[in-house]
C-alpha cells in the first residue's frame, strides 16, 4: 500500500492504485442469449462486482451501489472469452466514491487478441454496521505518467 498521509479532513489519503482490483471469469454456454453471445446483465453483473470490490477496498469495508453513472458495451462477448473486468477508483467525496471499470476479452481456447468489450463507471456509498453512510479515506491524485 502506497504512503498514508492524513489531509485535512482527518481521513487518511490513499491512491487510486490501492483500490485496484481485476476480477477473471471465463465465460460459458450457460451465460449465453438466443444469439450466441453474452447476456449483457452477465457483464453487467462482474462490473458491479469488480467495482464493488474496489470501493469497498478504499472504504476499508462494505460499500452499497447507488447509480450506474455510464455503461457502455464495445463488442461482444462469447462463451470461451476470457473476461478480464479491471476496476479502480476515480474519485472520492465524504462518503460517496466513484469507480471506473475496464473489461477485457481474450479467446481462451484460441490466442487471439485482447478486445475491450465494455467501460463502466459507477457511484458508491460506505456504509456502516447499521446502513448509514460513513466517511471514507480521501484520494491522492493519480502518479502522473512518465515522460
Amino acid at each position: 500500500m502506497a504512503d498514508q498521509t492524513v489531509a485535512t479532513t482527518g481521513r487518511v489519503a490513499k491512491s487510486p492504485g490501492d483500490s485496484r482490483v481485476t476480477l477473471a471469469h471465463i465465460m460459458s454456454e450457460h451465460d449465453t442469449n438466443l444469439y450466441g453471445t453474452i447476456h449483457g446483465g452477465v457483464v453487467m453483473k462482474l462490473i458491479d462486482d469488480a467495482a464493488a470490490a474496489a470501493a469497498g477496498r478504499h472504504a476499508d469495508g462494505p460499500a452499497v451501489t447507488v447509480a450506474v453513472d455510464r455503461m457502455s458495451f464495445l463488442a461482444p462477448v462469447r462463451a470461451g472469452d476470457l473476461l478480464s473486468v479491471d476496476a479502480e477508483l476515480e474519485r472520492a467525496g465524504r462518503t460517496s466514491m466513484t469507480v471506473g471499470v475496464r473489461v477485457r476479452a481474450e479467446r481462451w481456447n484460441a490466442s487471439g487478441p485482447t478486445t475491450e468489450v465494455a467501460t463502466a463507471r459507477l457511484a458508491f456509498v460506505a456504509i456502516d454496521a447499521e446502513g448509514r453512510p460513513r466517511p471514507v479515506p480521501t484520494l491522492d491524485a493519480p502518479d502522473p505518467l512518465p515522460a
